[in-house]
């Protein structure tokens, strides 16, 4: 057995075979003896190596599902609930069950990861990214435990991960338009620490540069992935000397709560105001008009996450190099289709 294991359970105050079950997410360990073995892991930078192995019997076929958002955020937003029935279906399909990890508490959006890092009950987990989480989730570097991220970044650098290509998707939404004539496009961007974001607002700011246009930072306002939020945003637009002609919201969320507020106000959507979405939600289609939006393969995205997950658990492959799926344009009425005079 490792010196280095005999170095952990005397520094925990617990047995070996306690700190192998910590380190192997094995069950019937407390709460508080896991924090405390963790903590001493974490302190040393003790990372397992083969001398930590987990026995296929203690397996409980279950995968933890990690969002840094809470479940009133989750049960309301489509993109996340489609991802995550393409996690549970390939799950089901392969025997696997499927526990949710949400954050209980918006101040604490590491607090879903925290509560996986003390379950026993987990053969691996799917953990959705988010910048906050960074510091919590560098502990699964101590831990047996197979991960993969969705988004940009996990533990072991780009490795595991499975996202769309965000920059990509909006400089196709922005590209269009500008071809459409628009030279003041608002951003309905989010106050969310997010990879996923900051490239959306790469690709929008690479059509500006594409066409000359200089980057107009009062043109930028802040929801928060809400159709609320993204009201808000909108009459904050409505209220610059100088409007926008167009406004590119970064979830069709807030791109739904935009087009509430410009009817609201009078405005015509596409005559007098181009709104486009990102995510392809189910809504969008049946919006009034229809939402030219950025379609993200959600489900796709969960099915490759899961079968990720399962081939890391089943010992099939030892790592997956990341995945980034193409995200398109889908062009419908919002957008309007005539050039401006």
């Amino acid at each position: 057995m490792s010196s280095a294991l005999h170095e952990i359970a005397i520094k925990a105050g617990v047995s070996v075979r306690t700190v192998c079950r910590v380190l192997t997410n094995t069950p019937y360990v407390s709460a508080a003896t896991r924090r405390k073995v963790l903590a001493v892991v974490e302190e040393l930078g003790y990372v397992p190596g083969n001398e930590i192995t987990r026995p296929p019997q203690v397996r409980t076929g279950t995968v933890g599902l990690v969002f840094p958002y809470t479940a009133e955020f989750v049960f309301g937003d489509p993109h996340l609930l489609v991802f995550t029935r393409g996690v549970e279906e390939f799950l089901g399909q392969h025997d696997f069950h499927l526990a949710l990890f949400p954050t209980r508490t918006v101040a604490r959006p590491a607090d879903g990861l925290d509560r996986l890092l003390e379950s026993p009950y987990v053969d691996g987990a799917i953990i959705v990214h988010r910048d906050e989480i960074e510091e919590a989730s560098i502990r699964l570097r101590h831990r047996a435990l197979p991960i993969v991220v969705l988004g940009y970044r996990s533990p072991w650098g780009t490795d595991n991960t499975v996202h769309a290509n965000n920059r990509q998707g909006a400089l196709y939404a922005v590209r269009h338009l500008l071809a459409l004539g628009h030279r003041r496009i608002g951003v309905i961007h989010a106050a969310v620490p997010l990879a996923d974001l900051s490239e959306r607002m790469a690709g929008y700011r690479q059509a500006l540069a594409e066409a000359h246009i200089a980057f107009d930072p009062s043109l930028v306002v802040y929801g928060d992935l809400t159709e609320a939020s993204g009201v808000c945003a909108m009459e904050a637009l409505l209220r610059r000397p100088t409007p926008p002609t167009a406004v590119f919201a970064f979830n069709d969320r807030m791109a739904l709560g935009a087009i509430h507020a410009l009817k609201q106000a009078g405005y015509r959507v596409p005559e007098d105001m181009a709104v486009v979405g990102f995510d392809d939600i189910p809504l969008a289609a049946m919006a009034d008009p229809p939402l030219t939006t950025v379609r993200q393969p959600a489900h796709e995205m969960g099915t490759v996450a899961a079968r990720m997950i399962v081939g890391l658990i089943e010992g099939k492959i030892d790592r997956f190099p990341a995945l980034v799926l193409p995200a398109l344009l889908v062009v419908r009425r919002s957008c309007g289709g005539m050039r401006l005079q």
